[in-house]
């Protein structure tokens, strides 16, 4: 056999590797989108709205104080200017 053909014969086999490479990783990656999805389907899912509280003070002490207090501002008695 010449040089030529030895050279073809490797560069088939080379060609061959990588094809059956790509091949074996576009597996893995479809099974494990199919674990994800199997996984997903057998997850409980969340309950879409939120639990409503059974009374009003469960509701409203999750907030706190809704609206704020004004700020006590120092001064000398004298509204006190807004730049500094």
């Amino acid at each position: 056999m010449n040089g030529n053909l030895w050279y073809e014969v490797a560069r088939q086999r080379v060609a061959d590797q990588q094809r059956s490479a790509r091949q074996a990783g576009e597996a893995r990656e479809a099974r494990a989108a199919a674990r994800a999805r199997r996984a997903r389907a057998k997850a409980p899912q969340a309950p879409v709205v939120p639990v409503i509280p059974d009374y009003a003070h469960e509701m409203f002490a999750e907030l706190g104080d809704a609206v704020p207090t004004p700020r006590r501002e120092a001064g000398d008695g004298r509204q006190t200017p807004a730049g500094r």
